[in-house]
């Protein structure tokens, strides 16, 4: 697996199941502005206020290959295995596929994923251990302070503003390693 950052504004997306871990995919998604479609006979309540609501569909009833064709990315998330895996033998060679009890038959996995501010980082236990991934990267996020989120900020700004300069590569590079001057991180 190679681990990529991915855009997800305004990207397909259909998750069929109602469940606790489609809740978490979809809040997920959600967040970074997925367009979200749930299919699933029955969902937690979240799910239905979410829909009742317009900020997704839920299309209340059993998952057929119509449903999953358009999307970008399908999490199968239900708690029938066999419909999972019956949803990863649907997709095409361009779709991505999220299947949340064997995630060795999907072509994605969804790690745990911490954000501090510009700073996102995620850890993956190639599914041996969700809950592995989930005490490391809480470990590693109580290393980071608030100071590194705002240095981080200012160096971000300080990169966009050297970018509009006359200033050649090289010498934008030398001004942006002694800006980072990561002793003092």
């Amino acid at each position: 697996m190679l681990p990529l950052m991915i855009d997800m504004k305004n990207k397909q997306v259909v998750i069929v199941g109602g469940g606790k871990i489609a809740l978490r995919r979809l809040r997920l998604l959600k967040e970074e502005g997925a367009h979200l479609t749930v299919v699933s006979p029955q969902v937690n309540d979240e799910i239905k206020n979410l829909a009742a609501s317009g900020k997704i569909v839920w299309k209340k009833k059993e998952v057929c290959t119509e449903d999953i064709k358009q999307a970008f990315l399908i999490i199968a998330a239900t708690n029938d295995p066999n419909i999972n895996e019956w949803i990863a033998g649907q997709v095409s060679g361009h779709q991505l596929i999220n299947v949340v009890h064997k995630a060795e038959i999907g072509n994605v996995q969804v790690p745990k994923i911490v954000k501090k501010g510009k700073l996102i980082f995620s850890v993956s236990t190639s599914g041996a251990s969700p809950l592995l991934a989930k005490e490391f990267s809480e470990k590693f996020a109580s290393l980071i302070d608030k100071d590194i989120e705002k240095k981080l900020e200012e160096y971000h700004q300080y990169r966009e503003q050297l970018k509009s300069s006359n200033l050649s590569e090289e010498e934008r590079k030398k001004a942006l390693k002694q800006k980072l001057d990561l002793d003092k991180l």
